[in-house]
């Protein structure tokens, strides 16, 4: 069968095979481009036999391709698109047009393809020698992933405030909630929307991923409303969250004060005291303490937080009596004659005048803080506006310090394991996701399977948790300078001591600036 010929070769084909026979020789290679338009069906096998015969003009035939059927159909391999190419010229597709929809059905019908044909392209969209998409598959839609939210907790970090003549130092410091008050939800995950590939057959659509809600069932429980899971405290109390798992702890709270009327107040929990506590009386508790009162405290004998904060709004004038002790942080506005020791920082707004403060970490407000007399002893760092003052009252800070080495040997450690301990959620997770969205398809013993990282899963991110809060602890000593460090912003005075490590120093003129020690030297900058 003759496909093509002129003045310098004819093209023919036997069955599948297509052959060229040159008459006369030098017919241009790049003029072949032309003859292709005109040959659609030709798809070349080998060039170099062209381009010899074109050179040649032997006058023996000779095999240069393969012939490439009419409709040219190729279909994807998740059967989801099928494809035709028209391997005709304008004028043999006007030629076939009104048989072509019916050649082109029965093409797809014998490659399995009866489902998403589109009757439309086949009949109005037939183009010659491009790719036409005539079958298209629905593909299946993924669910949602479940959403979730819980209650936002306030941010101890306390600010001085002017107003007028009187300064507030304000910290909303417990977050208190009432029987059946809101504490999380979860929005539920979608189950994924079937498809249908060219064959007809359906295909699940994966349901969205699911989120567990982590929460203390003892004090919070779980109600179903309007489509959502809702966590809702069982107590009044104040909220908290160990970990990843939000709790409601009891609240104790004493309208007015703590005196002759309440006796000495021993709470397991958490304490809120909208007034005061009287001279000689003694609060404890095993978390939090807030005394609101804006006078403050005064010789109290003791306010205790085994595990927690305390706060006392109106500051303390201890009369060298008043002993304030923290599991974690002590938040004040001011202090004197007093004793304050917490296990990780005290944060003073206004002043502290003959106190003996005994932390980690020693915060007075930057621009206005003031220390005088007593005795400071912070492990790592002391920040401060003013030391001592201009009546050259003696004040002593001591610095404990830290081997820097150590801690940074200790953080590489943490920071080892949390990489190591992140790959691991990291390949349970994907774990999970296989069985995500399947859940009640699965059988007993993958159920077990999905039981089984799911636990792990969680055991990990809580793992997690508690490494980056170790990271966080050992990052703070990293922003000390040097092994110990007191960062005196505005003004030290003479007549105080500063002591870091075993190395001291005495102010003998007004001067400011960061006192540190690093290998076993005292720097001053």
């Amino acid at each position: 069968m003759d496909l093509f010929t002129n003045d310098y070769f004819t093209l023919s084909a036997d069955k599948d095979t297509v052959a060229i026979l040159v008459n006369k020789p030098h017919f241009p290679l790049k003029d072949f481009d032309a003859v292709l338009k005109k040959v659609p069906r030709l798809l070349f096998t080998n060039f170099a036999n062209l381009r010899n015969a074109l050179a040649q003009a032997s006058g023996e035939s000779v095999e240069i391709g393969t012939l490439k059927p009419l409709i040219e159909l190729q279909i994807s391999r998740d059967f989801m698109e099928a494809s035709i190419r028209l391997n005709m010229t304008e004028e043999e597709l006007e030629e076939r047009k009104p048989l072509l929809p019916e050649e082109i059905m029965e093409l797809l019908k014998a490659y399995g393809v009866i489902d998403g044909i589109s009757f439309h392209t086949l009949k109005n969209e037939l183009l010659p020698q491009q790719s036409i998409v005539v079958a298209q598959g629905i593909p299946p839609e993924p669910g949602t992933d479940a959403a979730v939210s819980y209650f936002s907790f306030s941010e101890r970090r306390p600010t001085i405030r002017e107003d007028g003549n009187a300064d507030y130092y304000e910290l909303h410091f417990i977050d208190e909630v009432q029987p059946g008050q809101w504490l999380g939800e979860k929005i539920p995950a979608t189950p994924g929307k079937s498809g249908r590939n060219l064959a007809g057959i359906s295909i699940p659509g994966q349901g969205g991923k699911d989120q567990q809600l982590h929460y203390d069932k003892q004090s919070v429980s779980e109600h179903e409303e309007d489509g959502k899971i809702v966590l809702r405290s069982k107590l009044a109390g104040v909220v908290l969250k160990h970990g990843k798992k939000i709790t409601v702890q009891e609240l104790l709270t004493i309208t007015g004060d703590v005196g002759p009327k309440t006796g000495n107040i021993d709470f397991t929990g958490s304490i809120q005291i909208t007034g005061t506590v009287q001279d000689g009386y003694m609060v404890t508790a095993t978390k939090d303490i807030s005394i609101l009162g804006e006078i403050g405290i005064g010789a109290v004998e003791r306010i205790v937080s085994k595990q927690g904060d305390i706060y006392v709004k109106g500051g303390v004038f201890g009369k060298e009596r008043a002993v304030i002790q923290a599991g974690r942080n002590v938040y004040l506005k001011h202090a004197k004659d007093c004793s304050i020791e917490s296990g990780e920082s005290i944060h003073i707004g206004l002043y502290a005048i003959n106190c003996k403060l005994l932390s980690k970490y020693i915060y007075l407000d930057k621009r206005r803080g003031r220390l005088i007399g007593g005795l400071i002893q912070a492990k790592v760092q002391l920040v401060t506006a003013y030391i001592g003052n201009e009546s050259e009252r003696p004040t002593k800070v001591l610095i404990e310090g830290f081997d820097r080495s150590h801690i940074m040997k200790q953080l590489e450690a943490v920071l080892q394991e949390y990489k190591s301990v992140l790959a691991d959620l990291e390949h349970m997770r994907k774990e999970v996701d296989v069985y995500e969205g399947y859940v009640d398809m699965l059988k007993d013993s993958q159920k077990k399977e999905y039981l089984d990282f799911t636990i792990r899963y969680e055991q990990a991110a809580e793992k997690i948790l508690a490494l980056e809060d170790q990271r966080k602890k050992m990052m703070a000593y990293m922003n000390a300078k040097g092994d110990g460090e007191v960062a005196v912003l505005e003004r030290a005075f003479p007549r105080t001591m500063l002591q870091i490590k075993e190395l001291e120093k005495r102010i003998e003129r007004i001067t400011a600036g960061s006192f540190y020690v690093e290998k076993n030297v005292f720097f001053h900058e």
